[in-house]
Protein backbone atom coordinates (compact mmCIF):
# COMPACT_ATOMS: atom_id res chain seq x y z
CA UNK A 1 0.00 0.00 0.00
CA UNK A 2 2.79 2.43 0.88
CA UNK A 3 4.37 1.85 -2.54
CA UNK A 4 1.15 2.93 -4.24
CA UNK A 5 0.92 6.06 -2.11
CA UNK A 6 4.57 6.73 -2.85
CA UNK A 7 3.75 6.66 -6.54
CA UNK A 8 1.09 9.32 -6.03
CA UNK A 9 3.56 11.64 -4.32
CA UNK A 10 6.07 11.09 -7.11
CA UNK A 11 3.37 11.63 -9.68
CA UNK A 12 2.50 15.02 -8.27
CA UNK A 13 6.07 16.04 -7.48
CA UNK A 14 7.10 15.47 -11.09
CA UNK A 15 3.91 17.19 -12.29
CA UNK A 16 3.22 14.48 -14.82
CA UNK A 17 -0.53 15.10 -14.91
CA UNK A 18 -1.53 16.96 -18.07
CA UNK A 19 -4.51 18.40 -16.25
CA UNK A 20 -2.47 19.75 -13.33
CA UNK A 21 -3.40 23.33 -14.19
CA UNK A 22 -6.78 24.29 -15.65
CA UNK A 23 -6.06 27.34 -17.72
CA UNK A 24 -9.55 28.78 -17.72
CA UNK A 25 -10.71 31.06 -14.91
CA UNK A 26 -13.72 29.77 -13.00
CA UNK A 27 -15.86 32.58 -14.35
CA UNK A 28 -15.04 31.67 -17.93
CA UNK A 29 -15.49 27.95 -17.30
CA UNK A 30 -18.96 28.46 -15.85
CA UNK A 31 -19.96 30.70 -18.75
CA UNK A 32 -18.70 28.12 -21.24
CA UNK A 33 -20.47 25.39 -19.34
CA UNK A 34 -23.86 27.07 -19.81
CA UNK A 35 -23.24 27.19 -23.54
CA UNK A 36 -22.01 23.60 -23.47
CA UNK A 37 -25.34 22.40 -22.11
CA UNK A 38 -27.05 23.64 -25.27
CA UNK A 39 -24.99 21.69 -27.76
CA UNK A 40 -24.35 18.00 -28.38
CA UNK A 41 -21.04 16.48 -27.50
CA UNK A 42 -18.48 15.67 -30.16
CA UNK A 43 -16.77 12.32 -30.48
CA UNK A 44 -13.70 11.96 -28.27
CA UNK A 45 -10.28 10.94 -29.49
CA UNK A 46 -8.13 9.21 -26.91
CA UNK A 47 -4.38 9.64 -26.94
CA UNK A 48 -1.34 8.90 -24.81
CA UNK A 49 -0.23 12.04 -23.00
CA UNK A 50 2.69 10.43 -21.20
CA UNK A 51 4.74 7.27 -21.76
CA UNK A 52 8.16 7.35 -20.12
CA UNK A 53 10.67 5.39 -18.11
CA UNK A 54 11.87 7.38 -15.13
CA UNK A 55 15.62 7.90 -15.42
CA UNK A 56 16.21 7.52 -11.69
CA UNK A 57 14.24 4.34 -11.01
CA UNK A 58 13.48 2.80 -14.40
CA UNK A 59 9.79 2.83 -13.47
CA UNK A 60 7.40 3.25 -16.35
CA UNK A 61 4.58 5.84 -16.28
CA UNK A 62 1.72 6.01 -18.76
CA UNK A 63 -1.18 8.48 -18.80
CA UNK A 64 -3.98 8.88 -21.31
CA UNK A 65 -5.59 12.10 -22.47
CA UNK A 66 -9.10 13.04 -23.53
CA UNK A 67 -8.25 16.59 -24.62
CA UNK A 68 -9.43 17.77 -28.02
CA UNK A 69 -7.17 20.83 -27.98
CA UNK A 70 -3.87 21.85 -26.43
CA UNK A 71 -5.42 23.02 -23.16
CA UNK A 72 -8.14 21.34 -21.09
CA UNK A 73 -11.59 22.76 -21.82
CA UNK A 74 -15.26 22.34 -21.05
CA UNK A 75 -15.64 20.13 -24.13
CA UNK A 76 -13.43 17.52 -22.49
CA UNK A 77 -15.91 16.87 -19.68
CA UNK A 78 -17.34 13.33 -19.56
CA UNK A 79 -20.31 14.15 -17.31
CA UNK A 80 -23.92 14.94 -18.25
CA UNK A 81 -23.94 17.71 -15.64
CA UNK A 82 -20.86 19.28 -14.08
CA UNK A 83 -17.29 19.36 -15.31
CA UNK A 84 -15.30 16.13 -14.99
CA UNK A 85 -12.00 15.64 -16.81
CA UNK A 86 -10.92 12.00 -17.05
CA UNK A 87 -7.67 10.16 -17.68
CA UNK A 88 -6.43 6.62 -17.00
CA UNK A 89 -2.92 5.66 -16.03
CA UNK A 90 -0.41 2.99 -15.14
CA UNK A 91 2.83 2.71 -13.19
CA UNK A 92 5.25 -0.21 -13.29
CA UNK A 93 7.51 -0.30 -10.23
CA UNK A 94 10.69 -2.17 -11.09
CA UNK A 95 11.82 -2.58 -7.48
CA UNK A 96 8.60 -4.00 -6.03
CA UNK A 97 7.20 -5.54 -9.23
CA UNK A 98 3.94 -3.75 -8.36
CA UNK A 99 1.81 -2.54 -11.27
CA UNK A 100 -0.60 0.24 -10.35
CA UNK A 101 -3.66 0.96 -12.49
CA UNK A 102 -5.47 4.20 -11.70
CA UNK A 103 -7.86 6.89 -12.84
CA UNK A 104 -7.15 10.60 -12.72
CA UNK A 105 -10.08 12.95 -12.16
CA UNK A 106 -10.21 16.74 -12.29
CA UNK A 107 -13.61 18.01 -11.15
CA UNK A 108 -14.76 21.61 -11.16
CA UNK A 109 -17.39 22.01 -8.43
CA UNK A 110 -17.39 25.74 -7.56
CA UNK A 111 -18.68 24.99 -4.05
CA UNK A 112 -16.56 25.77 -1.00
CA UNK A 113 -18.95 23.89 1.31
CA UNK A 114 -18.24 20.35 0.19
CA UNK A 115 -15.07 19.77 2.19
CA UNK A 116 -12.04 17.81 1.02
CA UNK A 117 -10.97 14.75 -0.89
CA UNK A 118 -8.93 12.89 1.71
CA UNK A 119 -5.89 10.79 0.92
CA UNK A 120 -5.96 7.06 1.65
CA UNK A 121 -9.75 6.66 1.63
CA UNK A 122 -12.24 5.08 -0.78
CA UNK A 123 -13.43 8.32 -2.36
CA UNK A 124 -14.45 7.20 -5.86
CA UNK A 125 -17.04 4.58 -6.77
CA UNK A 126 -17.52 3.57 -10.39
CA UNK A 127 -20.90 2.12 -11.39
CA UNK A 128 -20.75 0.14 -14.62
CA UNK A 129 -23.51 -0.41 -17.17
CA UNK A 130 -23.90 -4.02 -15.99
CA UNK A 131 -24.78 -2.77 -12.49
CA UNK A 132 -21.51 -3.78 -10.84
CA UNK A 133 -19.36 -1.30 -8.92
CA UNK A 134 -15.64 -0.69 -8.49
CA UNK A 135 -14.45 1.07 -5.34
CA UNK A 136 -11.28 3.13 -5.81
CA UNK A 137 -9.13 4.46 -3.01
CA UNK A 138 -7.36 7.79 -3.23
CA UNK A 139 -3.58 7.69 -3.62
CA UNK A 140 -3.12 11.40 -4.23
CA UNK A 141 -2.69 13.99 -1.51
CA UNK A 142 -5.68 15.49 0.30
CA UNK A 143 -7.31 18.24 -1.79
CA UNK A 144 -9.54 20.91 -0.25
CA UNK A 145 -9.89 23.13 -3.32
CA UNK A 146 -12.78 25.57 -3.07
CA UNK A 147 -13.47 25.52 -6.81
CA UNK A 148 -12.08 22.22 -8.08
CA UNK A 149 -10.78 18.86 -6.94
CA UNK A 150 -7.95 16.83 -8.42
CA UNK A 151 -7.44 13.23 -7.42
CA UNK A 152 -5.73 9.99 -8.42
CA UNK A 153 -7.51 6.76 -7.47
CA UNK A 154 -6.20 3.20 -7.61
CA UNK A 155 -8.58 0.69 -9.23
CA UNK A 156 -9.19 -1.21 -6.00
CA UNK A 157 -10.56 -0.74 -2.51
CA UNK A 158 -8.24 0.08 0.37
CA UNK A 159 -8.17 -3.61 1.36
CA UNK A 160 -7.60 -4.77 -2.21
CA UNK A 161 -4.46 -6.06 -3.88
CA UNK A 162 -2.70 -6.00 -7.24
CA UNK A 163 -4.80 -8.89 -8.54
CA UNK A 164 -7.95 -6.87 -7.84
CA UNK A 165 -6.51 -3.90 -9.74
CA UNK A 166 -5.62 -6.11 -12.69
CA UNK A 167 -9.10 -7.64 -12.76
CA UNK A 168 -10.80 -4.25 -12.57
CA UNK A 169 -8.54 -2.88 -15.29
CA UNK A 170 -9.42 -5.76 -17.59
CA UNK A 171 -13.14 -5.36 -16.88
CA UNK A 172 -13.04 -1.65 -17.69
CA UNK A 173 -11.69 -2.47 -21.14
CA UNK A 174 -14.93 -4.33 -21.86
CA UNK A 175 -17.58 -2.59 -19.77
CA UNK A 176 -18.58 1.08 -19.78
CA UNK A 177 -18.80 3.31 -16.71
CA UNK A 178 -22.21 4.96 -16.41
CA UNK A 179 -21.73 6.86 -13.14
CA UNK A 180 -18.90 8.17 -10.97
CA UNK A 181 -19.55 8.94 -7.31
CA UNK A 182 -17.04 11.12 -5.52
CA UNK A 183 -17.11 11.09 -1.72
CA UNK A 184 -15.83 14.18 0.08
CA UNK A 185 -15.60 14.87 3.80
CA UNK A 186 -19.00 16.59 3.64
CA UNK A 187 -21.10 14.96 0.94
CA UNK A 188 -21.33 12.65 -2.06
CA UNK A 189 -21.10 14.06 -5.59
CA UNK A 190 -22.74 11.99 -8.32
CA UNK A 191 -21.74 12.39 -11.97
CA UNK A 192 -23.66 10.52 -14.66
CA UNK A 193 -21.52 9.84 -17.73
CA UNK A 194 -22.76 10.75 -21.21
CA UNK A 195 -23.32 7.96 -23.72
CA UNK A 196 -20.43 9.13 -25.91
CA UNK A 197 -18.12 9.44 -22.94
CA UNK A 198 -18.98 5.95 -21.70
CA UNK A 199 -17.50 4.53 -24.88
CA UNK A 200 -14.62 6.98 -24.78
CA UNK A 201 -13.65 6.06 -21.23
CA UNK A 202 -13.70 2.35 -22.09
CA UNK A 203 -11.39 3.13 -24.99
CA UNK A 204 -8.98 4.86 -22.60
CA UNK A 205 -8.41 1.55 -20.85
CA UNK A 206 -8.05 -0.35 -24.12
CA UNK A 207 -5.50 2.18 -25.35
CA UNK A 208 -3.65 1.96 -22.05
CA UNK A 209 -3.55 -1.84 -22.29
CA UNK A 210 -2.11 -1.82 -25.80
CA UNK A 211 0.47 0.81 -24.79
CA UNK A 212 1.58 -1.26 -21.80
CA UNK A 213 2.22 -4.23 -24.09
CA UNK A 214 4.43 -2.13 -26.38
CA UNK A 215 7.96 -1.77 -24.93
CA UNK A 216 9.58 1.65 -24.99
CA UNK A 217 12.56 1.93 -27.29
Amino acid sequence: MSNIRGFAFYFYRKKLNIFAQITYSMKKILKLFLAYLLISQATWAQSIALNINDQETGNRFILTSNKKDKDPSIDDSVARAGIVLFAAGYQEDKATKLNTYFIDLNIVHNDNRIGCLKEDAVNAILTLVDGSQISCFQISETDCGKEAFKGVFALMSKSGNSADMQANFEKLQKTEIKKIELITTEKKLVYKITDNAQVSIKNHFSLLASTIKTPLK
